[in-house]
């Protein structure tokens, strides 16, 4: 069985849940595009049901392809033996976290933002659990589950460590 460096709450919620949200998001786009474009920004209907434009269509096929790229990118960096593997993607994929919310504050405006009873799911997904995401990332990091240790020994070798009799 493959062993992590993270501790348990930190390797379920980055190495199970979050990958496994990626692929749930992945296959609830793909069975219907448009009315998953048309629910990145709530209250704000397409002109007719299959309104996408070509060029949404591929933005949105190509960002569904990289929710199945981070759902394994998730799975290796969490699952890793190596302690730095493991920090620095949650470093990286924190800062993204900012990145995300961002986007979401910038396509659905501030009053939209600021106002979370016109959220939808996809905005609660998009900020609400983009920040709690990335406030357990910054805690990980920080040690406040366990530090990150390799589970292999301090030389990165299986056994490492151990006298011979």
């Amino acid at each position: 069985m493959a062993k992590s460096c993270l501790s348990i709450i930190p390797l379920t919620v980055f190495g199970v849940v979050e990958p496994a949200l990626l692929i749930w998001a992945y296959i609830t786009a793909l069975r219907d595009l448009p009315s998953y474009y048309a629910a990145q920004v709530p209250n704000t209907p397409l002109s007719t049901p299959d309104a996408v434009p070509p060029q949404g269509l591929v933005l949105l096929l190509q960002l569904i392809n990289v929710y199945l790229l981070l759902a394994a990118v998730a799975v290796i960096c969490s699952w890793t033996p190596h302690a730095s593997v493991a920090r620095w993607y949650l470093i990286a994929v924190a800062f993204a976290d900012y990145g995300h919310i961002w986007a979401c504050y910038r396509g659905v405006g501030a009053d939209v933002f600021w106002d979370v009873e016109r959220w939808n799911d996809m905005l609660w997904g998009g900020v609400a659990v983009s920040a709690v995401l990335n406030a357990l990332r910054w805690l990980t990091v920080l040690g406040a589950f366990g530090a990150l240790r390799d589970p292999r020994g301090p030389t990165g070798i299986k056994g490492a460590g151990k006298k011979n009799k």
